[in-house]
């Protein structure tokens, strides 16, 4: 439970809507010491940020990880044993708790993505090796597991990244070390373990990101202080290191999964 005695705070921006006049018009940062979500508006000229009215927002026990669905109307928070869901109220940015939350999860429940679609929610449970999938409702956010949930993973996964396609899964499983790869059933949402997965890593993986081409994958292993670089078969979902890997990095390196999420280990 290292990493999450040592999170204070992460930080996601919401895609308040598809609309060019709402678009990364809030951020919301979780506060794991006071369990509670901050919320600010984005001034468009300056980005100086100001509080929006009601913030912060209630939240369960050590929030931690967020993600915003692609219309940005909700915005997911992993705490420590479920999933808290909020609507985000596109003109204001303040947020109400979906009705049943807070969503159970497993053990420790950590990183969290939604699918390009905003069919999909997964969460990687660090103290149950296991990836817990929801089914999002369009119209209320509301969280549905996915027949099947959770699905296996490796030791002590840290990490979930979706492929901008939506067709691919994976999970840096930090004590084996390894990156864990699934293909996403389109219909149902449910993860079926690719051929070959997992996938070697280096020492202690700690974040995975996959770029917005949906060409390549990328793994922080803060371990060995350097990240593994990965070819995505697009057919397959199969990860091909990619020449030279791995590549030199700082000591103790985490990783930006792109503009989404911040990895809060330090």
């Amino acid at each position: 439970m290292q990493r999450r005695i040592w999170a204070t705070l992460s930080l996601a921006i919401a895609l308040s809507a598809l609309a060019a006049p709402l678009l990364g018009q809030f951020v919301y940062v979780a506060n794991a010491s006071s369990n509670n979500v901050s919320g600010y508006t984005i001034n468009p000229t300056t980005g100086a940020l100001t509080a929006i009215s009601g913030s912060p927002f209630a939240a369960g026990r050590f929030p931690s990880l967020m993600a915003v669905d692609p219309t940005g109307k909700f915005l997911y928070v992993t705490q420590f044993d479920n999933v808290s869901g909020y609507a985000i109220n596109a003109t204001t940015g303040a947020l109400t708790a979906i009705s049943g939350s807070p969503f159970a999860a497993e053990s420790a429940p950590a990183s969290v993505a939604v699918d390009p679609t905003g069919k999909f929610l997964y969460v990687v449970n660090e103290l149950s090796n296991n990836v817990s999938g929801y089914i999002i409702t369009a119209t209320t956010g509301a969280l549905t597991a996915i027949s099947g949930s959770p699905f296996a993973a490796g030791g002590f996964p840290t990490s979930v990244a979706v492929d901008p396609t939506g067709k691919f899964a994976y999970v840096a499983n930090q004590f084996l070390p390894n990156v864990s790869a699934y293909t996403i059933n389109p219909s149902t949402g449910a993860l079926t373990t690719i051929s070959g997965s997992p996938f070697a890593a280096g020492t202690f993986p700690l974040s995975v990101a996959v770029d917005p081409t949906g060409k390549f994958a990328y793994v922080t292993n803060q371990g060995s202080d350097n990240i593994s670089g990965y070819t995505i078969n697009t057919t397959t979902g199969a990860l091909i290191a990619i020449s030279g890997s791995p590549f030199a990095a700082a000591s103790r390196s985490s990783a930006w999964r792109w503009t989404r999420r911040a990895n809060s280990s330090i």
